[in-house]
């Protein structure tokens, strides 16, 4: 039997891609570097725009939106709500800055290009988005309920859903004006109902399922269900399924609080299995010869890299600043928000299919995409071991707060 290359048989995929995400991060870890940023550099050489030793389909494709959806869940499940509600200005003054800031600059840098309003604003939609790639660093480093990591991830939920409804508003303008001006809201109105229906709905279903004679494992699939399923709704209404995704997270998260061992289960599901082979999924969209053969996407993609960088910085330090954080929480803000990945995507692709992005843009973003990927955990990391006071974070009033304690 001669085997071909790529490798399309399913099972054979699937023990590589484990195999490599297995080996990369423990060599990474000896090296004292993010497991994940290795991942994802194996996904870009090993992928169709490297060796072409795997496909993304069927294997990588499926697990690694899975993976996504998987890490927006974590972040929505993981979040501290005491610490969130009394920080509610902080999340919302990020979410508005980290979306607004980038979307000017963006949409500006679009016009004096010579692009049409459409185009110049989902240059800044796509921008403004951010995806929190480094989530398992702070995660593994203990800072989930420090004040400004509170204010990233919850400002995370505001500034993509802003991005994803100008998008849809803007896709509106574009091929349905005949509907009138409110159909773009469409989307969000939707949204919102889901959210209103899951929060009262989903909490109560959980406790019921909780209290029956179930297995921790039928219990655990019941969660991966329900995240499953309200991902997918997101997606159909005209959002994106990592908002249902961090809802559903949302929805679990006092119930899971207390259920420590059900917790760890769903857990280390995505951990271990769907969010590494989202990171090799990430790397694969890259083609290696952008790197050597075409310069205009490198100026363009080195325009994405500095209006990114430039507007979240600008938003970060702002309300850092404003709210007295440190410098090194500041570079944790910002580099929490620097990664460019499921939004950034989904707004360039819709975009491109519409054909208000050239190709070459969608070559830039890919670009961008990778370095921000490579970047944004790393930078984490450096930042994350630098805070001080290690785990515990200073409240606006003094009394230390610590991440709630799950028996880990």
């Amino acid at each position: 039997m001669v085997l071909e290359i790529p490798i399309t048989h399913p099972v054979l995929q699937l023990t590589i891609v484990l195999a490599i995400a297995l080996l990369v991060q423990s060599v990474a870890k000896r090296l004292s570097l993010p497991g994940l940023v290795g991942v994802l550099i194996a996904g870009m050489v090993l992928g169709p725009g490297g060796l072409h030793l795997l496909p993304r389909e069927p294997v990588v494709d499926l697990m690694g939106s899975v993976g996504l959806i998987y890490v927006m869940f974590m972040a929505g499940l993981d979040i501290d709500m005491g610490v969130a509600r009394k920080n509610m200005q902080e999340t919302i003054s990020l979410g508005i800055a980290s979306f607004i800031i980038p979307l000017i600059a963006g949409a500006g840098t679009g016009l004096l290009l010579g692009w049409n309003g459409p185009a110049a604003l989902l240059l800044g939609a796509l921008i403004s988005s951010h995806t929190l790639l480094a989530y398992p660093v702070i995660q593994r480093l203990g800072l989930l309920s420090r004040r400004s990591v509170v204010a990233v991830v919850g400002g995370t939920l505001l500034t993509d859903t802003l991005a994803l409804v100008l998008l849809a508003v803007v896709m509106q303008w574009q091929t349905e004006a005949s509907q009138g001006q409110l159909g773009g809201f469409a989307p969000l109105a939707l949204l919102l109902v889901l959210v209103v229906l899951s929060l009262l709905v989903i909490p109560r279903a959980t406790r019921w399922v909780l209290k029956t004679r179930a297995s921790q494992a039928e219990k655990a699939l019941y969660v991966l269900v329900v995240l499953l399923v309200l991902s997918s709704i997101a997606d159909l209404i005209g959002t994106e399924k990592i908002l249902g995704a961090f809802l559903a997270g949302v929805c679990f998260n006092n119930v899971l609080s207390q259920r420590d061992v059900l917790h760890d289960h769903v857990e280390f599901v995505g951990s271990m299995l769907f969010i590494p082979i989202f990171f090799i999924s990430t790397g694969m969209l890259l083609d290696v010869s952008v790197f050597t053969q075409q310069h205009q996407v490198w100026v363009m993609a080195g325009i994405l890299v500095g209006l990114v960088v430039g507007g979240k910085t600008v938003a970060a330090w702002l309300v850092g600043q404003h709210f007295g954080y440190g410098l090194q929480d500041r570079l944790l803000m910002i580099s929490l928000t620097l990664p460019q990945a499921a939004a950034t995507l989904a707004i360039t692709m819709t975009a491109y299919q519409a054909g208000i992005f050239e190709e070459i843009l969608l070559d830039a973003v890919i670009v961008l995409i990778f370095i921000t990927c490579l970047v944004g955990p790393l930078l984490t990391q450096y930042s994350g071991r630098r805070v001080p006071n290690g785990k515990y974070q200073e409240s606006a009033t003094g009394t230390p707060q610590s991440p709630r304690d799950r028996g880990r």
